[in-house]
């Protein structure tokens, strides 16, 4: 049985009793859109487990950011332990989330790592040299979120779904991948000029912070999708020192991610 409740400003979803994952959504996301997306097949995961998720500032059905700074990684990241802190599980922790929340999770590790037992990383977005050459598009995003708004831009995106994903997922997932949207429409132009102009400032941390995580980490990614290069993924792998990846070029193997994820809860 899943529960649903606000915690402050969140909107937050909590099911199963046991070891506890914390799963952040990516960017324009939530946990509407995650279900919609089916790729994420969270109705199958173990009840023996313990699964929190939560929309991030300004998506889904939380509250709105007041500034840009309130969508910056290391913001988030507080958030992320905010809500782990009023959920009680401030203890041994799994950490995941897709995109920014995976880069949310990282941060979150940095600043509280005796609480953080483990990491999850689904789909590393574009960081550190790659990252500094999409700053002009992130900027270019805002512009045109204070034009359309979220319901104009997920128009505009339904009609560019190679710039998104990769071509293979989704000829696998046609009937599916529209749910990626479902967050995007409901965001405000505000919101998303603020989310973009964050994008612009935000970055994964130093690698040489990073190879302080000792935990276990498991890293998924995919190929063809310039907003999350698999070269993200990699040298995540080569600077986390205790890290797995798996890389997918098919549908089947993206499919395998859920049974992966809960695997990996269960060997912690």
């Amino acid at each position: 049985m899943t529960e649903q409740f606000n915690i402050n400003q969140f909107n937050c979803s909590i099911s199963g009793k046991g070891q506890t994952l914390i799963w952040a959504h990516g960017s324009t996301g939530c946990i509407q859109s995650e279900d919609a997306i089916g790729l994420y097949a969270w109705h199958r995961f173990p009840k023996k487990l313990q699964l929190i998720r939560y929309d991030a500032v300004g998506h889904g059905l939380s509250s709105a950011g007041k500034c840009v700074e309130d969508y910056l990684w290391p913001e988030l990241a507080n958030d992320m332990i905010s809500v782990a802190t009023h959920c009680k599980a401030t203890s041994e922790l799994i950490l995941g989330g897709q995109s920014m929340g995976s880069a949310t999770s990282l941060y979150a590790a940095l600043k509280h790592p005796g609480m953080v037992k483990g990491l999850i990383l689904m789909n590393p977005p574009n960081a550190w040299h790659s990252r500094a050459a999409q700053v002009d598009e992130y900027h270019k995003m805002a512009k045109a979120a204070r034009i359309f708004g979220g319901k104009g831009l997920a128009k505009i995106s339904a009609k560019h779904w190679d710039k998104l994903l990769p071509n293979w997922l989704i000829n696998g997932h046609e009937h599916s991948v529209l749910g990626m949207l479902d967050g995007l429409k409901q965001m405000t132009s505000q919101t998303l000029d603020q989310l973009f102009r964050a994008a612009a400032l935000n970055d994964l941390p130093n690698k040489q912070l990073l190879s302080g995580l000792t935990m276990p980490t498991l890293i998924l990614a995919w190929h063809g999708d310039k907003t999350h290069p698999v070269e993200t993924a990699i040298e995540l792998h080569q600077t986390l020192p205790n890290s797995t990846l798996h890389i997918a070029d098919s549908v089947d193997e993206v499919n395998e991610w859920p049974e992966l994820i809960s695997e990996f809860c269960f060997r912690l």
